[in-house]
């Protein structure tokens, strides 16, 4: 069966590999500019741009208050780096824009040997499978409950967090060749 996913279009993400990776694993990607575009039962936020804008695009185009029923109804999401920022208060990125705050917690700015963070990294998990998938970013929560994988790249932090059918990676999926494909199926066919 071919559900259709639904990419919310936060004008910030890179919405087209993420649409062909999710079309590798045979699903149907729909980008939604509102939520009267929405296809199917379960949603993506892509990565990619600053906290800030993000927020403001969700608002602007009416996604806050459909987002927060969208997770008290328990269905699938998937936010991906920048898209699993906001699930939490606020990040540093953006002084004083407030985050979804689904999760108790700031996005901080870490000290990498590197600025960003471009690359490769092992996550370590219980939840996950192992795997080397792709990061790009400067910002990361360090702690959090919902954590269910970890990556250290001069300081440990927080490459995944899940809360019921709401799922969130700091790296790029749709950018992490089989390992980050198996892993949108594994979310995506679950939920």
């Amino acid at each position: 069966m071919n559900q259709a996913i639904t990419i919310i279009d936060t004008k910030a993400g890179n919405l087209f590999s993420l649409k062909a990776s999710l079309e590798r694993i045979g699903r149907t990607a729909i980008i939604a500019q509102t939520p009267d575009d929405i296809q199917g039962d379960q949603l993506v936020i892509p990565g990619q741009g600053h906290f800030g804008s993000v927020m403001k695009n969700l608002s602007i185009n009416g996604w806050l208050n459909f987002l927060n029923h969208w997770r008290e109804n328990n269905k699938p999401l998937l936010g991906i780096c920048v898209g699993m920022q906001i699930f939490f208060e606020a990040s540093e990125e953006a002084p004083g824009t407030s985050g979804l705050g689904w999760f108790k917690g700031t996005a901080q700015k870490l000290n990498f040997p590197k600025q960003p963070m471009v690359g490769w990294a092992k996550i370590q998990s219980t939840e996950l499978p192992e795997g080397i998938p792709y990061f790009v970013n400067s910002y990361a929560i360090r702690e959090s409950e919902q954590c269910i994988a970890t990556t250290n790249y001069g300081e440990t932090f927080c490459a995944a967090v899940k809360d019921n059918n709401v799922v969130g990676f700091q790296f790029h999926p749709e950018k992490s060749s089989q390992y980050g494909q198996s892993l949108m199926a594994s979310v995506l066919n679950n939920g």
